[in-house]
């Protein structure tokens, strides 16, 4: 695909079919830093004859040994870039402030323009495209409802072919400076859009936000407190369910131990 020093580098593509593994599989290990792709100048990845070798071990450590991504970085260690990064820096689980700045601009507004319409600070947002951090659920949920994209558009978490199975190490992962980790748990065109929730004592959406559609929430473990403007808090325990439309300003934190719930959107507008 691409040549660099002398050197030949595949696409994600190309990988996939040499290796025997998704492409979605492969996001999901450069999320964990199990490998580092090069990038392009346009982002795309380019992956170089050692990334390769890598992803054959990795692959065996996984499917044969058994071993969990903690365990595989501490037997062959984190990945560094291969070959450099024209610039770009690596993919991770996190919104990247390039993305969010060419949202922006794809969306034809400015930061004032931006501003009024989420209610975040000019200069907040300003440092969020700069690469900084301290984005909430709640101050991202408003940021792509202004660039008229979801949540997962924003990250760049969609899968990218629809599967009817789609297994819980390939889940596309978002997740937020303060631990709150939401797994896409369904691929392609839906009308529902599941995701696995996890979220640290004590976080949270650090805010209200409303858009389009209904919510559905089911608790797993622990206890999440949601709370639905003009109607009140509701203590959710393990077992417990959460029905209401998204147009409802809402917020929603885990109580003093962690939590894991399903979430449901309906549309995927989150």
């Amino acid at each position: 695909m691409a040549a660099s020093g002398g050197s030949v580098g595949f696409s994600i593509g190309e990988v996939s079919q040499a290796v025997g593994l998704a492409p979605q599989t492969l996001r999901l290990w450069e999320r964990e830093r199990l490998v580092r792709p090069r990038r392009t100048d346009r982002g795309y990845r380019v992956y170089m004859e050692p990334d390769v070798s890598r992803l054959r071990e990795i692959k065996h450590l996984r499917k044969v040994e058994g071993l969990n991504f903690a365990a595989i970085r501490k037997q062959i260690g984190a990945a560094e870039a291969s070959g450099g990064t024209n610039g770009h820096p690596p993919d991770d689980s996190g919104a990247p402030g390039e993305r969010l700045r060419r949202l922006r601009v794809k969306a034809h507004k400015t930061l004032k323009e931006v501003s009024e319409a989420t209610g975040l600070s000019i200069s907040f947002i300003s440092a969020l495209e700069r690469g900084g951090s301290g984005a909430s659920v709640a101050s991202l949920r408003r940021l792509a409802g202004s660039y008229g994209v979801t949540m997962r558009e924003l990250f760049g978490a969609d899968l990218e072919a629809a599967t009817p199975l789609v297994q819980s190490a390939d889940r596309p992962v978002m997740q937020w400076d303060n631990g709150v980790r939401f797994e896409e748990m369904a691929s392609g065109e839906k009308v529902m859009d599941p995701s696995y929730l996890r979220v640290p004592a004590g976080a949270g959406s650090e805010g209200f936000y409303s858009h389009t559609g209904e919510e559905f929430i089911y608790v797993i473990s622990g206890h999440l407190l949601v709370e639905l403007r003009d109607q009140g808090t509701f203590r959710m325990a393990p077992g417990d369910t959460l029905y209401f439309p998204s147009t409802t300003p809402h917020r929603w934190w885990a109580d003093e131990g962690p939590v894991e719930a399903v979430y449901v959107n309906t549309p995927p507008t989150f």
